[in-house]
């Protein structure tokens, strides 16, 4: 992440506008009760689901931000220092996985094939999935799914 991006990944504004707009992405979604996050960030997203889902994990592969989620989640959510590649969880293990506004880090299509792919590994059978990004440049811009066999681009 560039310096421009830190700071307004980091800002109160930033907060603020995802506390406004993930409510409504959340809507209608059945996360169920073991949630992955992928790519926390600062934790303006975690903020949001931390208080939604019975057990939430965060994997962040930024060591600095790991320690900054671990200091301000605490007990609350389990922070997992790893790549959304090569995901350190058994198979079948979420009820749901979630992504917002950071698949466009990963910068290869290759490299969001394998996301994808451990995603789908990690994913129990019926669970939901829902990876956003706003830049277009990405593979899949917005995806949703309600099982991890199939993403569905709306």
């Amino acid at each position: 992440m560039n310096l421009v991006h830190r700071k307004l990944c980091a800002s109160a504004w930033w907060a603020r506008r995802v506390g406004e707009i993930l409510p409504g992405w959340l809507e209608g979604l059945r996360l169920g009760d073991d949630v992955l996050e992928i790519g926390p960030g600062f934790g303006a997203t975690t903020r949001v689901l931390v208080d939604r889902v019975p057990t939430l994990t965060s994997l962040e592969i930024d060591e600095p931000s790991v320690r900054g989620l671990r200091a301000q989640f605490g007990e609350r959510v389990e922070i997992v220092h790893g790549d959304g590649t090569a995901m350190p969880f058994p198979d079948g293990r979420f009820s749901a996985v979630v992504c917002f506004t950071m698949l466009h880090h990963v910068p290869s299509a290759q490299l969001q094939d394998r996301l994808f792919a451990e995603v789908r590994r990690v994913c129990a059978r019926g669970a939901c999935s829902a990876l956003w990004t706003a830049d277009p440049a990405c593979r899949s811009a917005c995806c949703t799914s309600t099982t991890p066999w199939s993403y569905s681009t709306p």
